[in-house]
């Protein structure tokens, strides 16, 4: 192997290591917000039972929002590998997001690469983080005025899941108040624009566009994000058919109580954990409670 060869490997063995260490960190973060979440009003630091059962769900939790972090990655450099680089006409097109369908195929490359007995569980894990990223981006209260005030529209909700990972989310449910989150979102979107941040192409780099031919194509790309009830679900749907023979007869009829239900957390622990539990009003966040 040449020098330059022997150079190209390493480059991309540290940014191997490099993005392992960013998922990890994403991962932790985001497991302690969504176990916080979960337990929420519980004395943790006072009560040793009640350390024990975050300890238990943070522990059940951590490699499955890993497994989701890392289907993320993966959707977002599919869109990214269609959309950038590609021959047009420059001075015809501009800087703009749009939605796109699914991506089954892709998705599907991506799917055979996690663990098949844990694949729903990686998928439950996706749609509880979904679920309370939702609702965290919901007002408290009905409210009227600024857009602060207002719900995060799905398409919104899809860029951040799309381009900004579990790492974005983790920041997002970290925030003290829903009008934090929705500036926080709102900086989030706007620093990728060539439009709106002199310091956009920072903000690519960060999410894996290190080729300056690439970089110098987004302010002429249309950049697709894919919808946000296509990611992933349609895909699941498609491997519960029975023709497919991926899931058992069990599974297909365990996946549709959840799928009605929405009750992804217990499914994921194994128990109703959520029942009982205290619903809380932030103070920082007056009127916020977190039912799902």
């Amino acid at each position: 192997m040449s020098g330059g060869e022997e150079t190209k490997v390493s480059k991309l063995s540290l940014q191997y290591l490099l993005a392992m260490r960013r998922r990890h960190i994403a991962t932790v973060r985001l497991t302690r917000e969504l176990a916080n979440f979960v337990l929420k009003g519980t004395p943790t630091h006072t009560n040793p039972r009640q350390q024990q059962m975050w300890n238990s769900v943070y522990e059940k939790m951590i490699p499955l929002v890993f497994a989701v972090g890392y289907f993320l990655e993966e959707h977002r450099r599919a869109i990214l590998d269609r959309d950038l680089g590609r021959i047009r006409p420059r001075s015809n097109i501009g800087y703009d997001i749009c939605t796109t369908p699914g991506i089954l195929d892709r998705e599907r490359i991506i799917m055979r690469r996690l663990d098949p007995p844990l694949r729903l569980q990686y998928f439950y894990m996706y749609c509880f983080i979904l679920q309370v990223l939702a609702r965290k981006l919901r007002p408290p209260t009905r409210t009227v005025g600024d857009w602060v005030g207002q719900a995060a529209c799905p398409e919104d909700i899809a860029f951040v899941l799309v381009l900004g990972g579990i790492g974005q989310v983790a920041k997002l449910l970290a925030c003290k108040n829903h009008g934090e989150r929705r500036r926080l979102l709102h900086t989030f979107i706007i620093r990728l624009s060539p439009h709106e941040s002199i310091t956009w192409r920072r903000h690519w780099r960060d999410l894996g566009v290190i080729s300056p031919a690439l970089l110098d194509d987004i302010p002429c790309t249309s950049i697709g994000i894919t919808q946000l009830d296509q990611i992933w679900e349609p895909l699941i749907a498609e491997m519960m058919r029975p023709e497919n023979r991926v899931f058992t007869e069990h599974q297909r009829m365990k996946y549709e109580e959840v799928r009605i239900s929405k009750k992804y957390i217990n499914e994921i622990m194994g128990y109703d954990i959520m029942r009982g539990r205290r619903v809380n009003i932030d103070d920082s966040d007056a009127g916020e409670g977190d039912d799902l």
